[in-house]
């Protein structure tokens, strides 16, 4: 067998924080930590400690939003943000640890002295699932994050009293599935007008497009004047598509799991940029459809973070 030799220039001077954490191999060895028994003294109050990933300092480095976190305390929870990973601060008291994502979920199931634990879902995935350490663990979070918490937004995404311009098409993001759906459209129709968001301000497009400052309140006005609107893939607790339903909008999205989740029965899904288009043509001459989804979306998604705060405070209540 050939020896193995380092390359020339791939010294270890400079250290690199590792894609999966090497703490894998103790949990696949020995399985997570036992919890202590756990009681609640006062069922209204709970202390919830939300540990935070490598290289993170603060809640929305995990993409946790803040407003959730101020909406807890008014359902009796207050959560305190620990960034490290040692032991001594992840077991100080509390009734609940949370880990904000599957990249802090390691030093959680190792910590010791921990009365109830759990995982609250972000955009970020499980390193090495399939070999079974993420078993057993609960996740709490939106129905499209693996939870089962109604889906909520910030609170400037809801309906104006704006006019819908039965020629705009809005793209959000610079997703092939959105871009390329906007050109194939073009090429049919020369009457549309095309607004594009959430993109940097000197994009170049194959096609004329209205430019959208950045900005909840800005975001929040395009959403609500576009007839149709072309989603991005939904991730994490913002996602666009989200946004548009709490704006009354008409949306076409990717036909892809975590989308569907999260939109249910509420956008038209569509499979690649051909047939993206071919939806937004049918919402386009169909008023009666475009109200249904407008109410629909209404029911489905609530503005604001309160219902979601609440659903989540049951659930880290619940935990045993």
């Amino acid at each position: 067998m050939p020896a193995l030799r380092r390359r020339r220039g791939e010294g270890t001077s400079r250290g690199v924080a590792p894609a999966v954490p090497w703490a894998l191999g103790e949990l696949l060895r020995a399985g997570p930590t036992p919890l202590v028994a756990r009681a609640v003294g006062d069922a209204e109050h709970l202390e919830v400690a939300l540990v935070l990933g490598p290289g993170q300092a603060e809640a929305r480095d995990a993409g946790v939003p803040a407003e959730l976190l101020q909406a807890l305390k008014d359902e009796g929870v207050v959560v305190r943000v620990v960034a490290g990973d040692t032991a001594e601060e992840i077991a100080a008291p509390a009734d609940v640890v949370l880990a904000a994502g599957w990249p802090a979920a390691p030093a959680v199931l190792r910590a010791a002295g921990l009365r109830a634990r759990a995982v609250l879902a972000t955009s970020a995935t499980a390193p090495l699932a399939e070999l079974g350490w993420t078993a057993g663990i609960e996740v709490v979070g939106p129905s499209w994050l693996g939870g089962s918490l109604p889906g909520g937004t910030d609170a400037v995404y809801a309906p104006l009293p704006v006019h819908r311009r039965e020629d705009l098409v809005l793209v959000h993001g610079d997703e092939p599935f959105g871009l390329l759906a906007a050109a194939e459209l073009l090429r049919r129709r020369d009457d549309l007008t095309f607004a594009v968001t959430g993109v940097r301000q000197d994009l170049e497009l194959p096609f004329p497009f209205l430019g959208v400052e950045p900005g909840g309140t800005a975001l929040a006005h395009a959403f609500a004047s576009a007839t149709v609107a072309l989603a991005p893939p939904v991730r994490g607790w913002r996602p666009a598509a989200v946004a548009m339903l709490a704006c009354g909008q008409a949306t076409v999205a990717p036909d892809d799991a975590r989308t569907r989740a999260a939109l249910g029965s509420t956008a038209s899904f569509a499979s690649g940029p051909i047939t993206a288009a071919d939806a937004v043509e049918t919402l386009l001459v169909d008023l009666p459809l475009r109200a249904e989804r407008a109410r629909a979306g209404f029911a489905h998604i609530t503005s604001g973070w309160s219902a979601t705060a609440a659903a989540l405070a049951s659930a880290l209540r619940a935990l045993p």
